[in-house]
C-alpha cells in the first residue's frame, strides 16, 4: 500500500517533508503533491494507491487514466 517516508523532502516540489512514495515512479511526496486514487475491484473493495501527478495522469501507470473505448 503507502509507505510512509520518514526523514526525506519532497521529490517534486522540495519543499515539503514527504509522507508517502509515489506507487508509480517511487519519489517521495508530500501531502501537497500526492494524488489519491482508488482501484475498486470484485464487490466492494478497493485498494488506495498514491501517485505524483505525472504518474498519475498516465494510462500506462495508472490504468484507470486511460481513455475510453467506444463500440
Amino acid at each position: 500500500m503507502i509507505t510512509v517516508v520518514e526523514n526525506r523532502h519532497c521529490e517534486v516540489c522540495g519543499n515539503a517533508e514527504a509522507v508517502v512514495l509515489c506507487n508509480g515512479c517511487g519519489k517521495a511526496l508530500c501531502r501537497d503533491c500526492r494524488v489519491f486514487d482508488i482501484w475498486c475491484y470484485g464487490c466492494g473493495h478497493g485498494e488506495t494507491y498514491a501517485f505524483c501527478k505525472q504518474c498519475n495522469d498516465d494510462p500506462a501507470v495508472n490504468i484507470w487514466k486511460g481513455e475510453a473505448k467506444s463500440g
